[in-house]
């Protein structure tokens, strides 16, 4: 199996990684992690008993969809979502009970094991290319065992607005003190991984085996892949 250019590449020499559905099937793990949280929240917080995981969901969307830092930043978007559903269902000390159910989800949310086979990949990299991660989302990289593959991981902060926008692969290239076009992003997402490289000026590469699906494409990659293991091919550009 080999990737499928749509682009020229060369010249190389960092490789930033979406986390989220790239290197990890996200899903199953955000599944567990939510119905764990939930079961919490009915515990401690009889207030919002008769809100069920999908009410939650339907907040976050709708916050989402009212500003738009919050679409790109995972851990304030949950955060805004509890603070405003505990206030409004009189919960005492929202913001600090927001806090506590967020201790619980960062908790779930990074207990498990990355793939082998994302471990290959990463390691075959590494010896040809400077590894770094670009997530809108809120995993623990020391947890999860994947930390020691990259210089440095880049998550969203208060003035540092995630994907698509270009503050985090703009982080990247000044830490690596390199030009856009030295650096390749891999993920999953056609608008925040591959349109947001694409105005980074950075080169894509599309995983096809995530939550993106080609009618979000509004630019073309780089190169597109279905199997991680097709990215060891990558060595040969180095």
């Amino acid at each position: 199996m080999t990737l499928k250019f749509h682009r020229r590449i060369a010249g190389v020499k960092v490789i930033s990684f979406d986390l989220d559905d790239t290197l990890y099937d996200n899903v199953p793990i955000m599944r567990e992690a939510e119905t764990n949280v939930q079961d919490y929240i009915a515990l401690n917080y009889p207030q919002t008993r008769d809100w069920d995981l999908e009410h939650w969901r339907q907040r976050r969307f709708e916050l989402m969809q009212a500003d738009a830092r919050l679409s790109s930043d995972m851990t304030a978007l949950r955060l805004a979502t509890l603070q405003q559903g505990f206030s409004e269902a009189g919960v005492e000390g929202a913001d600090r009970a927001a806090e506590k159910v967020m201790e619980q989800f960062h908790h779930h949310r990074s207990n498990f094991r990355v793939p082998d086979a994302a471990h290959s990949v990463l390691t075959e990299l590494k010896q040809h290319f400077k590894l770094c991660a670009i997530s809108n989302g809120n995993v623990n990289c020391q947890r999860i065992g994947i930390a020691n593959y990259f210089d440095i991981v880049i998550q969203p902060e208060a003035e540092l607005k995630g994907k698509p926008y270009p503050d985090m692969f703009s982080k990247a290239l000044n830490y690596y003190q390199i030009s856009p076009a030295q650096m390749l992003h891999i993920g999953d997402h056609p608008i925040s991984d591959i349109l947001g490289a694409h105005r980074a000026g950075c080169h894509s590469g599309w995983f096809t085996g995530g939550l993106g699906g080609s009618h979000q494409l509004t630019v073309v990659p780089s190169f597109s892949f279905d199997d991680l293991s097709q990215l060891c091919n990558l060595c040969e550009l180095a």
